[in-house]
């Protein structure tokens, strides 16, 4: 489709400045947006400033077209409002230094913050055309554009494999994003191709091929290799037949609409490509790099073959020193000119990036700030733009320099080993030694000596959205009982940040028997909730604070962290735990005002948890649709004798005149006040008692009448005498969201105090305790189930939760929970020493 014309990606002889044998370079910038830290690579890194200055050394060098990110995660970061502002100003100086951008709208996971659940949110598709088809109005001159960068491998990693937001995982994962994205891709293509007619649409994504020993491996191989075209054959409608192995099961999963699609029009076919785009299967698993690569040229005649399209190298580099980079710059020209001469349409080679990216060695699981030596221009001793053996190398291709021209320094440690399989693809090289300069040793290991290991029990850090002198729920149950197994290690309950008159952030600490309570003053300012949270303003070192904490008090190092809300995952990492668990207590995100980000958190969580427990059937159920490893069921337990004292004073009691219908846990918009209030009035001549803290809601909005009591919060040990007072115990949750997943721990301490328990139908009590709870949904049917319940025998109610009882004691439920701990922590460990020793 290319007709050479000017300012078109085309062949030799355009206008456009060229390198040897017709290659046309060009350059481009990294800025990934981590949706879960608010925070894009240029930003992490600090080089953002840096661009305008990098932009003239690169035009002064001969490159003139560059691929170029629309930060969409900036640009429009309240929903319908677009900022262009440094964006107009960016293309326009791109525009004044005569370069040709390649403007890239989607670059991985760089869409807003507003859309909360990534890729797979509702909201995705209408908000990306409406997005797509802004820029493409506000810039009509672009003449090449990429409308989504990395679609494959983007989706599948964000849907597949859970690394990416919004964390799904499987085949039904990656279908459900390939639903949500691609018709708002030919949607946004269709705009664009009407919108801009003369403009190529550079379509990029992963260049990739697989190959193993015969049997099982192979036939994974040939699977991965049918995967790695999904996306664009969907896009195209290219050999969509439904034999394909992989393409078979996206059908199965559901994708089948997918096949009514427009097909796209793409100008040029992006491959990115790099050492480890090949792998290699064996017995022992997948390897990449690939022991065997068959090299660039190699599978770029596969692409070529398969779609007819031109070509560009869009992405191409090597983790490792300059000289290595230089290498690897000569290896993958001279892979590009021998693709050229079999006939592979090429058009262009671009080194991605011109600057170091960073956090690539966690996939930007974590923003730390970790600057991977990739780039053409990086930190050397003499600033950002000073050259090195690699920027000479690059400039020097640039101007027109060939592969052969280009030096051939021997690899250095790690990229040797890693390249050990592309070797006899340069076995013809003039090999030499890289320059002194820049020439690092590698660290000496010996095998013989045995690997340190820490002998101390490793201590304990809870993380918990609950405080510890709150409402006595889950978290201290399991807490105090961990702390006594454990001992001597020390076990720390880390609560959320509490504003305070300081000036800056203050940890405090309290001893509460063998738990030390710790929470983080912020200061206080107007505005500010009354819970900050985890991810507050002023929180950032919280984990670095409560890391200096106990490295100050010589604990061990590395210590396992428990999580009972995901918002403290980036505080948790901090302390680089040897075991990573997470208690799913609760659907948090499902709470009234849930902070922004939990949602995203909690996917991550999910993914790097070594061992998840969910407090319920339906959050156990919720788990399993994002990983089906190391998930356990643990339904709130009881402890059966503290609450057996509540018999004993009901008995000593005798009758009252009056019946009492009692609630005892926290009042907030979990409970269906509107019942409450309906409830009193049914039942007059009873007296119904809401014990426990308003919150979350306003206490003015509480029902008022002569039969309703608010005594206020009661403490854990008093609750038996409290529970003396009734005659049924009440459990009035509404029926929402906030409620769908609740397995109430109450239902249990009911039981053992010897109620009788009314409650409305919520999945989890329904399905836990058929014929023992009495259930109704409306204030009526909560009056007659109440009266009914008050006649109840009491031995009968006994005989029939007796075992639930039993077989939900809190100790055995901590001291199995610590046993399936423990062998995670086993399984972790052994993990890091085949890690240190790899």
């Amino acid at each position: 489709m290319d007709d050479g014309t000017p300012g078109h990606i085309g062949p030799a002889g355009n206008r456009r400045r060229v390198g040897a044998g017709g290659t046309r370079f060009l350059a481009g910038f990294e800025s990934t947006y981590l949706p879960l830290h608010g925070q894009d690579v240029l930003e992490i890194s600090g080089d953002g400033a840096q661009v305008p200055a990098v932009l003239h050394r690169l035009r002064s060098a001969g490159a003139d077209l560059v691929r170029y990110p629309l930060r969409w995660h900036r640009i429009e970061q309240a929903e319908g409002h677009f900022d262009w502002t440094s964006t107009d100003a960016e293309l326009a100086l791109l525009r004044e230094l005569g370069f040709d951008p390649v403007v890239d709208l989607v670059h991985h996971t760089s869409y807003p913050a507003w859309l909360s659940d990534g890729f797979r949110d509702r909201r995705f598709g209408p908000a990306y055309v409406r997005y797509a088809a802004a820029v493409a109005a506000r810039y009509p001159w672009l003449q090449h554009y990429t409308l989504f960068n990395e679609p494959f491998a983007t989706l599948f990693l964000a849907g597949h494999e859970a690394l990416w937001p919004p964390y799904d995982h499987g085949m039904d994962g990656f279908v459900r994003l390939l639903r949500n994205v691609l018709p708002a891709l030919a949607e946004a293509a269709s705009i664009w191709s009407g919108e801009l007619p003369g403009a190529r649409h550079v379509w990029v994504d992963t260049c990739e091929h697989h190959a193993g020993t015969a049997g099982a491996p192979a036939r994974y191989a040939a699977l991965a290799n049918d995967r790695r075209h999904i996306v664009l054959d969907l896009a195209m409608h290219h050999d969509l037949d439904e034999s394909r192995p992989f393409l078979g099961g996206v059908l199965r999963a559901g994708a089948a609409d997918l096949l009514q699609l427009p097909p796209l029009r793409i100008d040029v076919l992006g491959l990115d490509y790099y050492a480890h785009s090949e792998w290699w299967y064996d017995e022992a698993g997948g390897h990449a790099p690939s022991p065997h690569p068959l090299g660039f040229a190699a599978v770029a005649q596969q692409y070529g073959d398969r779609y007819g399209l031109p070509m560009m190298l869009t992405e191409t580099n090597l983790r490792g020193l300059p000289p290595d980079r230089a290498s690897w710059l000569r290896h993958m020209l001279e892979q590009y000119d021998q693709a050229a001469a079999r006939g592979v349409d090429l058009r262009g080679f671009c080194w991605f990036p011109v600057l170091d990216s960073c956090d690539w060695d966690s996939l930007l699981a974590r923003p730390a700030g970790r600057r991977d030596p990739v780039g053409i221009l990086g930190p050397e001793p003499g600033g950002l733009l000073a050259r090195n053996t690699f920027t000479a190398a690059w400039e020097a291709a640039v101007a027109g320099a060939g592969a052969r021209a280009l030096p051939a320094y021997r690899f250095q440690a790690p990229c040797d080993a890693q390249l050990a399989g592309f070797l006899p693809l340069m076995k013809h090289w003039p090999w030499q030694d890289p320059p002194a300069d820049e020439t690092i040793p590698p660290l000496s290991v010996s095998g013989k000596e045995p690997i340190m290991t820490n002998t101390q029990v490793a201590d304990l850090v809870v993380f918990s959205h609950l405080r510890w002198d709150w409402v006595w729920q889950r978290p201290q149950h399991l807490v105090t009982r961990f702390a006594k197994k454990l001992e001597p290690a020390r076990t720390w309950f880390v609560e959320e940040p509490v504003p305070g008159d300081v000036a800056g952030p203050v940890l405090r600490r309290q001893d509460c028997g063998a738990v030390t309570r710790v929470w983080l003053e912020i200061p206080r300012h107007p505005g500010q909730p009354a819970a900050p949270g985890f991810g507050a303003p002023g929180a950032e070192a919280y984990g670095a604070l409560v890391r200096d904490l106990l490295a100050g008090l010589h604990r061990p190092v590395r210590p396992t962290a428990f999580l009972f809300t995901p918002m403290a995952f980036d505080a948790a990492m901090t302390l680089d735990p040897g075991l990573l668990c997470y208690d799913v207590m609760d659907d948090l995100a499902a709470f009234a005002h849930a902070p922004e980000g939990l949602r995203l958190r909690q996917r991550r969580l999910l993914a790097e948890a070594d061992i998840v427990f969910a407090g319920g059937r339906t959050l156990y159920r919720s788990v399993l649709e994002h990983r089906n490893h190391g998930c356990h069921l643990f339904p709130s337990g009881v402890d059966g004798a503290h609450y057996a004292r509540s018999r004993q004073l009901r008995a000593a009691g005798g009758q009252r005149a009056a019946k009492v219908a009692g609630y005892v846990g926290v009042i907030d918009e979990r409970l269906d006040l509107e019942l409450v209030a309906g409830l009193a009035s049914a039942l007059p001549d009873w007296t119904i008692q809401m014990v426990g803290p308003v919150a979350k809601i306003d206490p003015a909005g509480l029902p008022r009448a002569a039969n309703i009591e608010y005594p206020g919060m009661a403490a854990y040990a008093e609750l038996p005498a409290v529970m003396a007072g009734f005659d049924v115990a009440l459990m009035p949750f509404a029926l929402n969201e906030a409620t769908r997943s609740i397995s109430p721990t109450k239902t249990l301490e009911y039981l053992a105090a010897g109620l009788p328990v009314v409650s409305t139908p919520v999945a989890d009590v329904v399905a836990g305790y058929p014929g023992i709870v009495h259930f109704a949904a409306d204030a009526p049917g909560f009056a007659r189930a109440c009266l009914e319940a008050a006649q109840q025998p009491l031995l009968e109610r006994d005989r029939k939760s007796a075992e639930l009882r039993a077989r939900h004691d809190w100790d055995a439920i901590a001291a199995a929970m610590l046993a399936l701990m423990d062998t995670a922590a086993t399984a972790a460990g052994a993990q890091d020493g085949q890690e240190e020793t790899a």
